[in-house]
């Protein structure tokens, strides 16, 4: 699934590729893509032009010079593709687009993905129950501090809690416990109040990092472009399991944490209970 990195990339490569173009045609293959509550049909887009391109945990958002605003989530595997020059859609294209300069195909394997057309796309984010972002002011240790102190939830779970802080996913979520060295197991109230402002710091600093490098390309992801990303090639944990730790030498171990499978040192990174 794309994370924050990883849709904040996306959202730059298309406002770079796309800014005032105008939808000239609008193709859509597979209604079901589109939420029960979206305000309008994908097709009142048609005519209209991108002005802004925004990012809200992991869901992307385009502002249209028509007043009106296309959300979207990509899920697992949904994905933008740009061209300059007509091409056949992939038999997992459900949207192709043409603007005044190119033509933008939308794909997703699983269908998961959903978008929506709202008039105020701050309420609509609203129903989300979204947290803050990470690099928001209101974000401190004091915070983390006093959620994590009433909760006895795993400390990996806690990391992936959208309500809590928006867009880090398990990709993130283990690199960031690596870097804490936290077991991911650790139950979220046995965190001191320092390394609930470290958590701060370090999620900051994995996030900056990877959106430097285009996000992390594990299956399918890519910018919009066709780019993958790097990050991949910096992973201390995620993915790792079997090899061995880069501080200390060890063989990384998995388990399943809430249903999320998660890669930890099992020497740089002991359960607190």
């Amino acid at each position: 699934m794309p994370e924050l990195p990883e849709v904040e990339t996306i959202v730059r490569t298309l406002e770079k590729s796309l800014i005032n173009e105008r939808i000239e045609t609008l193709d859509f293959r597979y209604p079901s893509l589109l939420e029960a509550d979206s305000q309008y049909p994908l097709e009142s887009l048609l005519g209209a032009s991108f002005v802004a391109f925004h990012r809200r945990g992991k869901y992307l958002w385009f502002e249209m010079s028509n007043g009106l605003h296309w959300i979207l989530h990509l899920r697992m595997e949904g994905k933008f593709n740009l061209y300059d020059h007509p091409v056949r859609p992939h038999g997992h294209t459900h949207l192709v687009i043409e603007t005044s300069h190119h033509h933008i195909h939308y794909l997703d394997t699983r269908k998961f993905s959903r978008m929506a057309v709202m008039d105020d796309p701050i309420a609509y984010l609203a129903t989300k129950s979204l947290g803050f972002e990470p690099w928001d002011s209101q974000l401190t240790g004091a915070y983390l501090y006093g959620l994590y102190h009433k909760t006895r939830r795993m400390i990996k779970t806690v990391l992936l809690d959208q309500s809590i802080i928006a867009g880090i996913g398990n990709i993130y979520a283990d690199e960031i416990l690596y870097v804490m060295k936290i077991h991911p197991e650790t139950p979220a109230n046995r965190l001191t109040r320092k390394q609930c402002d470290d958590i701060v710091v370090v999620t900051r600093n994995v996030l900056d990092n990877a959106i430097a490098a285009g996000g992390t390309t594990v299956r399918s992801y890519t910018s919009g472009l066709n780019v993958t990303g790097r990050f991949q090639i910096n992973l201390n944990a995620y993915g790792r399991e079997g090899e061995s730790c880069y501080r200390c030498g060890t063989r990384m171990e998995r388990v399943v944490v809430g249903g999320r499978s998660s890669v930890y040192c099992p020497k740089c990174q002991k359960v607190k209970v």
